[in-house]
């Protein structure tokens, strides 16, 4: 409905939201269609992915995901191991799912619609964490195609070499299929990413990466003087203009539970009046909320203090622990 719509729109933010609805989306699709894959929006089909249907077909659970790696580390990767113990095992930009899946869909939407958060002291990454658990429980298939999600992460076990062809991986001769770009500029292509603090310049450790990385630039910039400007996300301010911030948003799906649409909504002129007196009185929550990350972080950050606290007031520390453990899920 539509209020069950808006309910999820005030509990997340812009990037939690759009991830949040991955399942609902797969859903509704293999309705009408036996395979559905789902690309980010900064990923860039290079070549036709003749092998998806097929190896998707092959997998146990109907269920194909691509992981961040696929060899060890070495010490020239950019991104390391334990990140990924931050961000998930499997990278999201990508994956597909057949009718197969719909068990575990409905799987993945029970968690989402209340904890597709980005949240490091829960351990939760928005969407992505979250397969780390499905992808055994469902038997998904783990792809070990080098051609897909390559990315300035992964670049430096899967070197590009531009033939007759097309983009080939060097390393496997897998063919090119999908690069995912990472907060890419196309007015300076010269940095495959802009997330990072040192430059990803070096990355681009031959001259295919340099044609690819300018190829998609001007593709970007040909669709960016085309089409219109985006319109302003409108769930970022209720209907006075108030911006809802992230320890409402917390709040307000905290009240709300399991059970979308019983709120008022921020974004209906005819429940402002409900919104602004619910809005009041979530003072107390979000206050609670900030007292919770705090507890969270200073046991995490300061655990030898943490425990003499428990031996010299053990009321007091259980009701930390109690919170930590109510909020997060996590035992410790």
């Amino acid at each position: 409905s539509k209020r069950a719509v808006l309910h999820l729109a005030t509990s997340y933010n812009l990037v939690e939201f759009a991830t949040a609805v991955k399942p609902l989306l797969f859903t509704a699709l293999l309705g009408d269609h036996e395979q559905v894959a789902y690309l980010d929006p900064d990923t860039y089909v290079v070549a036709p992915m003749t092998e998806l249907p097929v190896d998707l077909a092959a997998t146990e659970g109907g269920i194909l995901l691509t992981p961040h790696f696929l060899e060890p580390v070495t010490p020239d990767g950019f991104l390391s191991e334990g990140h990924l113990l931050t961000v998930g095992f499997y990278n999201l930009g990508f994956c597909a799912v057949d009718r197969r899946a719909l068990r575990f869909l409905d799987w993945w939407w029970n968690h989402l619609r209340t904890e597709c958060v980005w949240d490091p002291l829960s351990g939760l990454f928005v969407d992505q964490k979250w397969m780390d658990i499905g992808a055994p429980l469902f038997r998904a298939g783990t792809w070990r195609h080098a051609g897909y999600n390559v990315g300035v992460g992964n670049l430096h076990e899967r070197p590009l070499d531009l033939g007759t062809d097309g983009y080939v991986i060097t390393s496997s001769g897998d063919p090119l299929r999908l690069f995912h770009f990472h907060a890419f500029d196309p007015d300076n292509p010269e940095e495959l990413s802009t997330r990072f603090e040192s430059s990803t310049a070096h990355l681009r450790q031959s001259g295919s990466v340099d044609v690819l990385a300018k190829e998609y630039a001007e593709r970007v910039r040909h669709f960016r003087q085309t089409l219109p400007d985006p319109p302003p996300y409108p769930y970022s301010r209720d209907t006075d203009g108030r911006r809802i911030s992230r320890h409402l948003r917390r709040a307000y799906r905290e009240a709300g539970g399991q059970q979308f649409g019983e709120l008022p909504s921020p974004f209906l002129p005819e429940d402002a009046d409900r919104w602004n007196t619910w809005r009041r009185s979530a003072r107390k929550s979000e206050f609670r909320g900030l007292v919770g990350d705090f507890a969270k972080s200073s046991r995490l950050i300061f655990p030898d203090e943490y425990g003499r606290l428990r031996k010299r007031f053990p009321a007091v520390a259980q009701r930390v622990k109690s919170g930590f453990v109510r909020d997060s899920g996590i035992w410790g």
